[in-house]
């Protein structure tokens, strides 16, 4: 399901559009891949990629059960938790400018988040 999102629209955005999602329906995840890296620049995220060089393709399904991440429980999980795309292996690194500039911000994101919530 492809949906639009308003990060404008409320303080917390993607959390409340998951909980009734999770409630409802396992997910898949599709990615598009560079076919082409003179139309499909990895170091300029200002260019989109259109569908008809790569159509999104399901690479591998994750199947997420069922389940309500609703509570205040899970809030506090959630502050306790770390996540980087940086944790792959060489091959599956991530690309690009952006990504290279995250992987700091990401550890010093996490380093802060945990001081500050104990």
């Amino acid at each position: 399901m492809r949906r639009i999102l308003d990060p404008n629209a409320q303080e917390q955005v993607f959390r409340p559009a998951l909980v009734p999602e999770l409630r409802e329906c396992p997910y898949e995840f599709n990615i598009q891949l560079c076919t082409d890296l003179v139309h499909m620049p990895v170091e300029d995220v200002t260019v989109r990629w259109v569908e008809t060089l790569s159509p999104f393709v399901t690479v591998a399904k994750l199947r997420l059960p069922q389940q309500d991440i609703g509570g205040q429980d899970n809030i506090a999980k959630m502050d306790a938790t770390s996540m980087t795309p940086w944790r792959v292996t060489q091959e599956h690194r991530p690309l690009g400018n952006i990504m290279r500039a995250r992987k700091e911000v990401y550890r010093q994101s996490s380093i802060l988040r945990h001081q500050v919530n104990h």
